[in-house]
Formats: structure tokens, C-alpha cells, sequence
């Protein structure tokens, strides 16, 4: 082989694990993105969540009071929904949109139910697997 043959072949080798370097760095990066936000937004719609249980058992407001100490009723219940719901605009599709609205305008135990089978499916299943009969509790004063 010819000294330029053998120059363009390492060069060649070099060039390309310098591209395979630099590709494996943005696909790496970008994944760690993609977990970073699929973590933030589990961590809001578990905090959500909390929130719409609470609406329905006011005495486990004391449980939220580390988090939000001006919560002391239903009502203010609702407020903070309504104040989750517009963040929710900048990250949520609109099936768990529409099911958090839903719930802020008619709060009943299948509209909680049917929100966090939308969140569900956001998260980790991307399709619908389960239906709210199936994972409805029957409460004793359902609202």
C-alpha cells in the first residue's frame, strides 16, 4: 500500500470515530433530556393528583400542609387544580388536558379516575388499556 493510501485509511478511521464520538454525545445527551422532562412531568402529575384525592377527603389536608400551608378547603383545592392546569398547558397532550378540565369543572370520582388513566397513558403505556370501570372504588359519598 501506498504511504497516501495508508494516510486516508487512519485518517478516515479517525474522522469517523470522531462523528461516531460526537454522534453518541448529542443521542446520549438527548435521552438524558427526554428522562429529565418524563421525570418532571411524573413528578407534577403525582402532585396533581394528591391534590384531586384531597378534594374528595378534606381531612387529608394535613398532609399537604408541608407543601401548601393556604390550602384549607375544597375550594382552594380546586384553585390550585385550576393554577396546575394552566402549567399543564406547556407540557400535557391534550387527552390529559381535557380530563383535568374536565374534573376542575365536574369534580367526581370517575373524572379523577379517568385523569389518571390519561396521565397513565402519558407516561408509560401510550395506549388505553384500561377503562375507568375497571379501576373505579366504589366511595361511600361519590360526588
Amino acid at each position: 500500500m501506498s504511504p497516501e493510501t495508508i494516510i486516508a485509511l487512519i485518517a478516515s478511521f479517525g474522522f469517523g470515530g470522531l462523528i461516531t464520538a460526537i454522534a453518541s454525545h448529542y443521542l446520549a445527551k438527548g435521552k438524558e433530556i427526554d428522562f429529565k422532562k418524563h421525570e418532571q412531568k411524573e413528578k407534577r402529575y403525582r402532585s396533581t393528583l394528591l391534590y384531586m384525592d384531597v378534594y374528595f377527603k378534606p381531612e387529608n389536608i394535613k398532609f399537604l400542609s408541608s407543601r401548601q400551608p393556604d390550602i384549607f378547603s375544597q375550594n382552594d383545592v380546586i384553585e390550585y387544580l385550576k393554577a396546575e392546569y394552566h402549567e399543564m398547558i406547556l407540557y400535557s397532550p391534550k387527552s390529559v388536558l381535557m380530563s383535568i378540565k374536565k374534573f376542575i369543572e365536574k369534580p367526581t370520582h370517575d373524572n379523577f379516575f379517568e385523569t389518571i388513566l390519561e396521565m397513565r397513558r402519558d407516561l408509560w403505556i401510550k395506549e388505553k388499556d384500561l377503562s375507568v370501570s375497571e379501576v373505579r372504588i366504589d366511595f361511600p359519598k361519590d360526588k
